[in-house]
């Protein structure tokens, strides 16, 4: 089972969050995973960030233990159901 790692939470672990290093750290390293989305995310921050290559050595060491997910047209239509399920719910 894998375990998909929401941005904020990556970008709160990287910060140095207490409660989020030790909920990330609590789970299994071989089954840690983020969405390519969230990749793409953090590395926004990093680059419009104060300290870009720090930043980055940061999250290339996290991702040491984390598979980044792929997107296909199935995973898309499916966040896109989910999306809009929780807006109509507000």
């Amino acid at each position: 089972m894998k375990y998909l790692i929401d941005s904020d939470k990556v970008a709160e672990f990287l910060k140095g969050i207490p409660n989020t290093i030790r909920l990330i750290s609590s789970l299994p390293q071989d089954e840690l995973a983020i969405s390519l989305i969230t990749y793409g995310e953090i590395y926004e921050g990093i680059y419009f960030g104060t300290d870009p290559r720090k930043h980055e050595q940061g999250f290339l060491i996290f991702l040491r233990g984390v598979e980044v997910l792929p997107l296909n047209k199935r995973i898309m239509k499916r966040f896109a159901q989910l999306r809009g399920n929780l807006r109509s719910q507000g």
